[in-house]
């Protein structure tokens, strides 16, 4: 009992660790491949922020920010004594994007390239365009010009195309059902379709050769138990002479009443604790299994 139980285990542990595999690699899968749409989608918003900024420099040509502005700016960077960050509002600008969901939250940065300017800073709460440089004659200064929009990660996951992730978490999902399913049909007696399948609160599936109770769990026999059992169950009354079990147990035994009974005697609690079944005695002449009442 404790070989076969050990076998039962190890094919249940094989599929159910099959079936976790497969649900993680799905899982795995479309996690990857949503995480690449939204770098994908991230790209497409710099690439329209670059585009939209070039178009407004050349329609702008070298008027940006006036003289005053840039001494302002200048003064600011002095006192703060680090990287500033101004951000402008442009119409031109946001009229360029072709995302239209991009131009209410997008702006425009500016730096003055001089002898101490240290590179643009970068707001890491907004997707940024390429750096531009461009000359403004009218400011009379040389500018480092950036295009930003504020868009939080879920903003930015929702523009982009997630269907290729959602078929593959859909498909893991369905995976998982239909794994718990098999798994469940696997441990439920073949043909137990139909209640009267059973008898008792005992199934058989002869596909595992094996018995299960009413929870659609296995009970353990011995050899020598299951094969009685197995007797039982397929005759017709589900009633079998001594002589007919012992030429069938113990063929090469000329009397074998003796192990029948021990046989029997062992078999009745394991059968009557896990059904609704009991082992009758017909006057020592026959062994009947009967529904208890």
């Amino acid at each position: 009992m404790k070989g076969e139980l050990g076998k039962y285990m190890d094919r249940s542990f094989g599929k159910g660790l099959l079936s976790v595999g497969v649900f993680l690699a799905l899982m795995l899968t479309s996690l990857l491949a949503g995480h690449r749409s939204y770098c994908i989608a991230r790209e497409e918003i710099t690439a329209d922020l670059n585009q939209a900024l070039a178009l407004m420099v050349k329609e702008r040509k070298d008027c940006f920010i006036t003289q005053d502005t840039v001494r302002a700016y200048k003064q600011l960077r002095e006192v703060s004594d680090g990287k500033m960050l101004i951000a402008l509002s442009d119409e031109r600008f946001c009229r360029y994007l072709k995302k239209e969901r991009l131009r209410k939250k997008s702006f425009i940065t500016f730096d003055v390239v001089d002898g101490q300017y240290r590179g643009v800073a970068v707001d890491e709460a907004a997707v940024c365009s390429d750096t531009l440089i461009v000359n403004d004659r009218k400011a009379g200064a040389v500018l480092a010009l950036r295009g930003y929009t504020r868009l939080s990660v879920a903003s930015i996951f929702r523009l982009s195309d997630q269907r290729m992730s959602s078929i593959l978490a859909v498909a893991a999902l369905l995976w998982a059902l239909l794994s718990g399913y098999y798994i469940r049909r696997r441990k439920r007696p073949s043909g137990e379709a139909d209640a009267d399948d059973g008898f008792g609160g005992l199934f058989y599936s002869e596909t595992d050769d094996c018995f299960y109770d009413a929870g659609r769990t296995p009970i353990h026999f011995t050899p020598m138990q299951r094969q009685l059992l197995r007797l039982f169950w397929q005759a017709p009354s589900h009633s079998l002479p001594k002589e007919a079990i012992c030429s069938e147990l113990w063929p090469k035994k000329d009397d074998a009443n003796d192990t029948l009974y021990t046989l029997v005697k062992r078999l009745k609690p394991i059968v009557e604790s896990r059904t609704r079944l009991r082992i009758v005695a017909d006057r020592g002449r026959s062994y009947s299994l009967e529904i208890r009442e």
